[in-house]
């Protein structure tokens, strides 16, 4: 019985080490994406209001703002933290 259990718990490890590689690499190709933005920058999600300042140590949630200021942010506030892409549109077409 111990042999059975002993190749279960080796199962399991060398499942979950290959699922934490795949999972690190795609955190890196995102954490890449968000890099560019400079210390102390403020992101505000504008769907759902939610701010964050990018500290040297990472994003922080700062709290949430109101529909009202999301639609009058200044112009030193992100919205966007991904490098510009041609946005993929439903019929096929690219814009940007």
């Amino acid at each position: 019985m111990k042999p059975v259990i002993r190749g279960l718990i080796a199962a399991a490890l060398v499942v979950a080490s290959s699922a934490v590689v795949a999972q690190t690499a795609a955190d890196t190709a995102q954490m890449d994406a968000v890099a560019s933005a400079k210390n102390f920058a403020v992101f505000v999600d504008t769907p759902t209001g939610f701010t964050f300042v990018k500290l040297p140590g990472g994003w922080k949630f700062a709290g949430k703002v109101g529909p009202n200021d999301v639609r009058h942010l200044p112009s030193t506030v992100l919205t966007s933290v991904v490098p510009d892409e041609p946005v993929q549109m439903a019929d096929g077409q690219t814009g940007k």
